[in-house]
């Protein structure tokens, strides 16, 4: 399997989109795909796609983390 770059970080962008428009992380839209593939080869490049979503969504969900009120490293 190549590993595509501009499609790991256009799967990337998707997810963060997603955590800012409020879909939760068990609403990624690959994982459909991912338990249809028989595939080996083809399934790979699905699990790419997914933990590359996750990722994004994870960033983004980070970085709203901290800009909560009570986040607890808030400079003085």
């Amino acid at each position: 399997m190549t590993f595509d770059v501009e499609i790991i970080l256009d799967w990337q962008q998707r997810g963060i989109n997603a955590r800012v428009l409020g879909l939760s992380a068990s609403e990624n839209p690959v994982m459909p795909y991912l338990e249809r593939t028989e595939c080996p080869q083809e399934r790979d490049g699905w699990l790419q796609r997914a933990e590359a979503w996750v990722f994004g969504w994870n960033i983004e969900n980070a970085a709203r983390a901290f800009q909560q009120p009570n986040c607890l490293f808030r400079g003085s």
